[in-house]
C-alpha cells in the first residue's frame, strides 16, 4: 500500500479537520490512510529522524511515568502531525512549516497579527500558545504558537510556525 500523501492545502478547521484528515478518525482507518511507516519507540531521540523524513514515520511517546502512551504520525519534518491517546481517536493535528492550509487566511508563515483583523489574540504562557477570542468567547478547537513563544507585549512582531486544530475532549 502507497503512503498517502496529505493535503497541504487543505483549509484548517477548528475543532473538526486540517490535511484531509477528521478528529475523532479511529487510529486503524488513519493508519490505513498513511500506510506502513516505520516506529521509534519512547527513548529513541527522533528530532534527527524527522529532520531527514520524506514521508510519513510512526512516533511513540510515554505518557508521565505510566504505562500509557501517546502514538503520532508524523510527515516530513512534522509539516503534519497526527496524534492519539487512549481512546484511539485523532484528537490533534498540527501543521508546521510547508503547509499551506489557512483559516480565516492565515496559516503557518504568517504574520500572528494579522489575526487582529477578526480576533482578539490571547497569550497562554502555561502552554506558550497563543487563542483566539471573538465576542468574548474563545474560539476552542485551534491554537497557535510563533517563533518567539511570548506575549505579543513582550514581543510584538512574530511568526505562526506552527497550527494546532485539536478536540481535547477525544484523548
Amino acid at each position: 500500500m502507497k503512503n498517502l500523501f496529505p493535503n497541504l492545502y487543505s483549509n484548517l478547521v477548528p475543532g473538526i479537520a486540517a490535511a484531509g484528515f477528521s478528529l475523532g478518525e479511529s487510529f486503524s482507518n488513519v493508519s490505513e490512510k498513511v500506510g506502513k511507516v516505520e516506529w521509534y519507540g519512547p527513548d529513541v531521540p527522533v528530532r534527527d529522524v524527522l529532520l531527514e523524513n520524506k514521508s510519513w514515520v510512526g512516533i511513540q511517546r510515554r505518557i508521565g511515568f505510566g504505562n500509557e502512551f501517546l502514538l503520532s504520525y508524523r510527515f516530513m519534518n512534522e509539516v503534519v502531525s497526527l496524534y492519539f491517546e487512549g481512546s484511539g481517536r485523532l484528537y490533534r493535528i498540527s501543521v508546521g512549516e510547508g503547509y499551506c492550509g489557512r483559516f480565516n487566511g492565515v496559516g503557518v508563515g504568517s504574520d500572528l497579527r494579522s489575526l487582529e483583523k477578526e480576533f482578539d489574540i490571547l497569550f497562554n504562557d502555561v502552554d506558550d500558545h497563543f487563542l483566539i477570542r471573538k465576542n468574548g468567547g474563545i474560539l476552542t478547537g485551534i491554537s497557535f504558537v510563533s517563533d518567539y513563544r511570548a506575549s505579543l507585549e513582550d514581543a510584538p512582531e512574530q511568526i505562526i510556525k506552527l497550527v494546532s486544530i485539536h478536540d481535547w475532549s477525544l484523548r
